[in-house]
C-alpha cells in the first residue's frame, strides 16, 4: 500500500509539474499533460496504457462480485438466495442478479456520474474498514465505553461529507455567487 501510494503521489506531482494546474484534463489526464509539453509519442502510449487497464479494472470488479455478496448473504446482510451454489460450486443466481444489476447501471447512468459514483464508494469501503479496524482493537464487541468513539466516528463521517459538498460547490466556476447565495 506505502508503495502504490507512493507512485500515485509522484504521478499527481508529475503531472502538475507538467501542465498548469487549471489546465489537466478530468478525463484524460496524462495524455492531455504529455501533448501540453510535445510529447505526442508518451500521450499515445500513456492511452494506451489507459484503454488497456481499465476492462481488467472491471472485469476483476465483476469477478469478485458474487463472493462479496455470497459473504453479506452469510453474515445477513442480503437475501438468502446470494448464497445458493449449485454442485459445482458456482454462485449462478448470485452472479445473475449481480450482473443485471451491473449492467443496468451501466446502461442507465452516465459515465461522468458512474466515475464519481465508483470513486465515492471506494472511498467510503475504505473508510468503513479503517473505522472498523478502530472498533476493533479500541474494545470488543460486546464493552459499552467504545459507543463515544462511535460517535466521533460518525460525527468524522457526517463532517467530511459536507465538508465535501461545500468544496465541491464553492470551487465551481460560479463561486463568487454561491458565496453572496449563502450569506
Amino acid at each position: 500500500l506505502i508503495i502504490v501510494t507512493s507512485l500515485y503521489i509522484s504521478a499527481s506531482l508529475g503531472l502538475a509539474g507538467m501542465v498548469p494546474y487549471e489546465e489537466i484534463s478530468e478525463t484524460s489526464g496524462f495524455p492531455n499533460g504529455f501533448r501540453y509539453v510535445g510529447y505526442g509519442w508518451a500521450a499515445d502510449i500513456t492511452a494506451i496504457g489507459e484503454l488497456a487497464v481499465l476492462p481488467l479494472v472491471v472485469l476483476v470488479t465483476i469477478m469478485a462480485q458474487p463472493r462479496l455478496c455470497y459473504a453479506m448473504s452469510v453474515d445477513g446482510l442480503l437475501p438468502p438466495i446470494f448464497t445458493e451454489m449449485d454442485s459445482s460450486g458456482n454462485l449462478r443466481e448470485g452472479t445473475r442478479i449481480a450482473g443485471i444489476v451491473m449492467v443496468t447501471i451501466a446502461t442507465l447512468v452516465p459515465f461522468s456520474y458512474l466515475d464519481d459514483l465508483i470513486s465515492s464508494g471506494i472511498l467510503l469501503a475504505f473508510t468503513m474498514t479503517d473505522v472498523s479496524v478502530i472498533l476493533v482493537r479500541q474494545a470488543s464487541p460486546t464493552d459499552v465505553s467504545c459507543y463515544p468513539l462511535k460517535n466521533k466516528v460518525v460525527a468524522f463521517n457526517i463532517l467530511s461529507f459536507v465538508t465535501g459538498l461545500l468544496l465541491r460547490s464553492f470551487y465551481s466556476h460560479d463561486a463568487t455567487a454561491r458565496w453572496v447565495q449563502i450569506l
